[in-house]
């Protein structure tokens, strides 16, 4: 009888913590600079991926979440807890405060930015494939680069 309400209280214990754990993905946000905020976006389809562009704000429909983080000792942390699956982590730092990456007259950004896989791309964001990683594991950490060009 004891060995019984022992297994229900171990079944009833594993189905609660199975139920509480949280799927959360750590972004460790490294920069060679003091200044601003990062902003940080998430996207999980491919199609909505690298459609952002320099001094225009993003079309928050295209990003799946977002945070954003103080850079102190030039690091910052975000954490976000969204389903297991494949993903593409995005972000910049923020100097001015505009919340868009400010670049010059040709497109060129003159903040630091920066993809998962430190993935880089030619005249643009990088492919999909190059910065998509697998969230999988339970409090998973990345660390995305924020560099300038």
């Amino acid at each position: 009888m004891i060995y019984k309400t022992i297994l229900k209280s171990l079944i009833v214990f594993f189905i609660l913590n199975s139920v509480l754990v949280a799927e959360i993905l750590t972004i460790n946000v490294e920069s060679d600079y003091n200044k601003g905020i990062a902003l940080v976006g998430i996207y999980d389809k491919k199609e909505n991926f690298g459609k952002a562009k320099v001094n225009k704000k993003l079309n928050t429909e295209k990003v799946l979440t977002g945070a954003v983080t103080q850079i102190v000792n030039q690091k910052g942390i975000v954490k976000l807890d969204i389903p297991f699956g494949s993903y593409v982590v995005s972000g910049f730092q923020d100097f001015d405060g505009n919340g868009v990456i400010s670049g010059n007259f040709i497109g060129i950004p003159k903040e630091p930015f920066g993809f998962s896989n430190n993935a880089k791309g030619k005249f643009g964001p990088p492919k999909w494939d190059d910065a998509v990683f697998i969230f999988n594991e339970i409090n998973q950490e990345i660390t995305l680069k924020l560099e300038k060009f």
